[in-house]
């Protein structure tokens, strides 16, 4: 079952609109790409397993599954990946999406990938990564005086392509590093190894509510990093079926784009949710006619009362608050 489902994490949102509304020219739009490429093929990684964690054995006692927790750890928080609730353990998951040949070395505690003719890449150990997230989240359990289960971890390989070579301590590797449609074979050994059960339904159900009480969103945004600022930023409501964007045209009550001849009756809706992501989730009245390209006041109106958008402040310094138009993070 699952507890907490997965969402698209805030900064990639942001990064999103980026892509969308900065001009290829900025100084940081190739490295806009390139954050943004790195956190959608995790995204696409974590997918890709969803199809194996159905496969999961049944068990007596229902497991919970937690997408993309990140909890308070000290004066920080850290995060994890996939975490499954067991009544007898926690398996918590790395989960990595990584192309070409990737080789593991975990007795210098590192991560080389090795794609055609790049440069290669050191990466993150991904083995010490789910470590550390285990002893943080046991720390937290106990925190919290909760009963203490064991712990399990593994790092999981979902691009079928890659090519997985060994540099150094082969047993940790063996033990830890899967590709994803070896997982069900891997946790039903984990589950005959753990036979004794630490947590009732009931008990299962407190901890449940404690992680997702607990979960803390990140809301840092990227545009400080690579200096964009309100004027870096595209306005009018963008075409979603050019690439790159095109500016729709108002017609008639409707969007329409002067490329493709695609027709939108709510394609403005995008272009406030980028408003709010890169500039503001305020905007006022004369912002929204800056930023949609409208001259027209009453056009104005009937879009924000259609988006039942709520204002504040009298009619001169009125603002409007778009945050119920962002997705939930």
């Amino acid at each position: 079952m699952i507890k907490k489902h997965r969402e698209i994490p805030l900064r990639v949102q942001i990064l999103r609109a980026m892509k969308r509304r900065v001009c290829p020219n900025h100084e940081k739009y190739e490295e806009i790409l390139s954050e943004l490429g790195i956190k959608e093929a995790g995204i696409y990684g974590e997918q890709a397993l969803d199809y194996y964690l159905k496969l999961l054995p049944e068990t007596e006692t229902p497991y919970y599954i937690f997408y993309d927790l990140r909890l308070p750890y000290r004066d920080s928080h850290f995060q994890i990946d996939t975490l499954i609730l067991f009544s007898n353990f926690y398996l918590l998951l790395e989960v990595k999406y990584l192309r070409g040949l990737i080789h593991f070395d975990p007795k210098n505690h590192q991560l080389i990938q090795e794609v055609e003719s790049k440069p290669l890449k050191a990466l993150q150990d991904p083995i010490l990564q789910v470590s550390n997230q285990c002893y943080k989240l046991e720390a937290r359990v106990k925190l919290k005086n909760l009963p203490i289960a064991p712990f399990e971890k593994l790092v999981v390989l979902t691009n079928p392509k890659a090519i997985v070579k060994v540099l150094s301590s082969p047993s940790i590797v063996e033990k830890h590093v899967i590709k994803s449609p070896a997982l069900s074979g891997k946790v039903a050994p984990l589950i005959r190894k753990h036979s004794n059960s630490h947590y009732d339904k009931k008990t299962l159900i407190k901890i449940s509510k404690l992680l997702i009480k607990d979960h803390t969103p990140l809301h840092s945004s990227p545009t400080g990093k690579y200096k964009v600022f309100p004027p870096d930023i595209l306005t009018g409501v963008l075409c979603p079926d050019c690439k790159p964007n095109v500016v729709m045209q108002r017609i008639h009550g409707k969007w329409k784009c002067p490329d493709c001849l695609l027709i939108s009756a709510d394609a403005h809706i995008q272009a406030l949710i980028d408003y709010a992501l890169l500039i503001n989730t305020e905007i006022t009245m004369s912002e929204l006619k800056r930023f949609l390209r409208i001259d027209n006041n009453h056009i104005i109106r009937v879009l924000i009362r259609n988006m039942k958008l709520k204002g504040i402040g009298n009619t001169k310094s009125r603002t409007y608050n778009l945050t119920p138009l962002l997705p939930k993070t």
